[in-house]
């Protein structure tokens, strides 16, 4: 076999997977790598689940680590989000130098502003212990919460950046990178757990959290100085205040916003502190397995697509194929949620028996995670959907309007929690949750039509009834797709005994996979039998990316020739 190693290697350094990706390739690429990447994560979650429980000492690091996410946190979703629209106009408008210098200074000015904010957490991290878990004040998890959350604020320092760098590579649309850094981030707490919990206990999450970032932000870093050549000048004389003021002004909405969003965890974790001892760590536990169908896909969609929104916001006469990729984007999701949230809520005991139930998580913890999972994910249609709609009105630079419905949001949770919560527990916290993610889709999709309507108006064109975004389609294939679903659910629950029956990991795993795999193929079949448009698009997808996959290989050109 005769291989030219410098052909080669030019021909790898080309592939797309290393430089930019198209929305449907870093889709299916992001969810290849995520999908793997959760098999770590979720060793970390067992890994902890076994080690620590559904117990105070958990709740302890989960309110102590809210603390700086808290604080530092307000900042992180923002700026990773304003980030991708400001570079990419900047680039169009006054050259890719010159985009790279402001970003340059954004890094600078801020990185100065999370420092001051680290050392203020460090500081009165025991006033907001206090603030966040009012039921930790006589409690032994009152201390171990106010030392976890002083070593974690040099991981939210870290953290913030990283999510700055994160939206400069997704601008440059470079999705893979990032999460391969947080696929080795994750090994290495998962690691931290494995060797450092026997000599530290809860601490080993600590360091590993910790070694999570440091390892995000050298890798990132490194490679945006080196290749795509960012971070070489830091002069403070050339700072241009005038243009940082204006992406401040942009920013302080969604700084407000971000800090809102932080603030409903923290309220489910502030109204969970006066539940029974577990509670905040089951409303923990249970995210990692409702959120399962948003971050093997449709997590990795919404970030592929948002700086594709954020070029045709700008440029006036792609609106019509705007609206239609909101749309798809939309179909796409709901094609995958719906059925998996079905899925979930009827089997999620099992479910939930097989990821946590060993050591120190036991029956009980099990029953109180499962309740919170189920009440999760009745609300995941709207969870998916959310995110695609705030991204486009983030798209056209609207961020007070978002800002509003956050604010609303949360009201409405707070209120929620408090009245759901003394009869269901930390489920009527799960619960409330649900009901405000569903209203939010509501306001989203009405504020998104009327931000379409006023852009059309705007810009003279007269055809917007005419478009392809309308809200009796989209709201026609959700109930297909909710009546495909329905197959599934009572596929599920046909096998619930059986599979809830399953005495050891294997044999429940099994059980599981192959109810599982029943569900997806009644469900494939009934795609294809009424023609339901995720099927249709995502077939498409998948064909093209291989088509273009055995393209590359075949020009690699190999020779084989025996010897």
């Amino acid at each position: 076999m005769n291989i030219d190693k410098n052909k080669l290697f030019l021909k790898l350094r080309n592939l797309s997977f290393l430089r930019k990706q198209s929305v449907a390739e870093a889709t299916i690429l992001i969810s290849a790598v995520t999908f793997i990447s959760k098999f770590v994560g979720y060793l970390r979650e067992i890994l902890i689940a076994k080690y620590f429980g559904a117990t105070g000492v958990t709740d302890a690091f989960l309110v102590g680590s809210i603390i700086p996410a808290m604080v530092l946190g307000l900042f992180s979703a923002g700026l990773n989000t304003l980030i991708i629209p400001t570079y990419i106009e900047k680039k169009q408008n006054i050259g890719e130098e010159k985009a790279k210098t402001f970003v340059n200074q954004i890094f600078f000015v801020w990185s100065i502003i999370f420092a001051s904010a680290s050392i203020l957490t460090l500081i009165f991290a025991p006033t907001l212990i206090k603030i966040v878990a009012p039921g930790f004040r006589d409690d032994s998890r009152f201390g171990l919460a106010v030392i976890i959350s002083r070593y974690l604020v040099f991981f939210g320092f870290l953290n913030i950046i990283v999510g700055l760098f994160t939206g400069i590579y997704q601008a440059e649309k470079q999705f893979f990178l990032p999460i391969i850094a947080g696929f080795v981030g994750n090994f290495l707490i998962v690691l931290s757990l494995i060797f450092l919990t026997p000599f530290l206990g809860i601490h080993s999450w600590t360091v590993g959290q910790t070694l999570f970032g440091v390892f995000n932000f050298s890798l990132l870093f490194y490679i945006l100085r080196k290749r795509y050549k960012f971070f070489h000048q830091f002069n403070s004389n050339a700072i241009e205040w005038n243009e940082i003021r204006k992406f401040a002004i942009l920013l302080f909405p969604l700084f407000i916003s971000g800090g809102i969003g932080t603030l409903n965890t923290i309220v489910d974790r502030t109204i969970a502190s006066n539940l029974d001892v577990g509670s905040i760590a089951a409303l923990n536990f249970s995210n990692r397995i409702w959120t399962l169908p948003t971050s093997f896909f449709i997590g990795p969609f919404s970030t592929a697509i948002f700086p594709s929104f954020s070029s045709m916001a700008i440029n006036m006469g792609a609106l019509s194929e705007y609206m239609r990729n909101i749309r798809k984007a939309i179909s796409i999701s709901w094609y995958i949620v719906i059925p998996s949230s079905l899925f979930i809520i009827s089997l999620a005991h099992p479910l939930t028996k097989l990821i946590y139930e060993r050591g120190a998580f036991d029956p009980r913890a099990t029953s109180l995670t499962s309740f919170c999972v189920q009440m999760y994910a009745i609300a995941l249609f709207a969870y998916s959907a959310n995110p695609i709609f705030g991204r486009v009105i983030y798209s056209f630079k609207n961020t007070l309007t978002p800002l509003l419905i956050t604010i609303f949001v949360v009201m409405s949770n707070l209120s929620g929690n408090i009245i759901l919560s003394r009869y269901l527990g930390a489920g009527g916290i799960a619960l409330a949750t649900s009901i405000t993610m569903t209203i939010g889709f509501f306001i989203y999709y009405n504020v998104t039509y009327r931000q379409f309507k006023k852009v059309y108006k705007d810009s003279s064109q007269t055809n917007f009834k005419e478009i392809f975004f309308s809200g009796t389609n989209l709201f026609k294939e959700f109930f297909k797709i909710l009546f495909c679903s329905m197959f599934i659910c009572g596929i599920a629950l046909l096998f619930y005994r059986w599979c809830n029956a399953g005495s050891s990991f294997f044999s429940l795993l099994f059980r599981l996979a192959l109810s599982g795999i029943v569900a997806l193929v009644a469900y494939i079949f009934l795609s294809f039998l009424f023609k339901l448009e995720g099927y249709c698009l995502i077939s498409s997808y998948i064909q093209n990316f291989l088509k273009r996959v055995f393209n590359i290989f075949r020009k690699f050109g190999f020779s084989f020739k025996r010897k």
